[in-house]
């Protein structure tokens, strides 16, 4: 991790630029279900064209059959805390989904907050777009930690298989000149 890793990094190439950084793929990917990601990304990036100032989306894949069953956007009101994977997490909840038997894809590498719903909940996989490493770049506030290493420092059993910079020709143009 560089310097001051773990802080809130705003400033542009902070660490992004420091180290070319290949596609993420961990863990046991189901047949077809990377595939199925690929294909949710364009429903994740309608949820976040809809979410207003700041344009975070994320869908739940059903595992088994590769669909889409829902999605949510970031809430830009005054929750600090309903990021679109979290209001996806809450939404399957109330539905009563069993998260293990889904997949998240959403639009941006989740955040620390995220990450850590995304893992006490058990969803079988995750696929981001945008990683940390490039929003920040961009010049947009994040805590500089990838999913990977959150996930790496967990002591729950069996993370989530991850797949990143999945369709970044969709999710890149979403933060690209975000903060100007």
């Amino acid at each position: 991790m560089a310097a001051g890793g773990g802080l809130l990094a705003a400033a542009p190439g902070a660490r992004a630029l420091d180290r070319p950084r290949p596609h993420v793929r961990t863990g046991t990917w189901p047949p077809g279900l990377e595939a199925a990601a690929r294909r949710a990304m364009p429903a994740a990036v309608d949820y976040a064209r809809a979410a207003g100032r700041w344009p975070y989306g994320a869908v739940l894949v059903d595992v088994a059959g590769g669909h889409v069953v829902t999605g949510a956007s970031n809430d830009s009101g005054h929750d600090p805390t309903a990021h679109a994977e979290v209001a996806l997490l809450r939404k399957a909840a109330a539905a009563g989904l069993h998260l293990p038997d889904h997949a998240v894809v959403t639009t941006a590498e989740p955040c620390a907050m995220c990450a850590g719903a995304l893992l006490w909940s058990k969803v079988r996989a995750v696929a981001y777009g945008t990683s940390v490493e490039k929003l920040i770049s961009y010049g947009v506030p994040q805590i500089d930690m990838s999913f990977a290493e959150i996930a790496g420092r967990s002591l729950l059993p069996r993370p989530p298989a991850l797949a990143g910079d999945v369709r970044c020709d969709l999710t890149d143009p979403l933060y690209r000149g975000l903060m100007r």
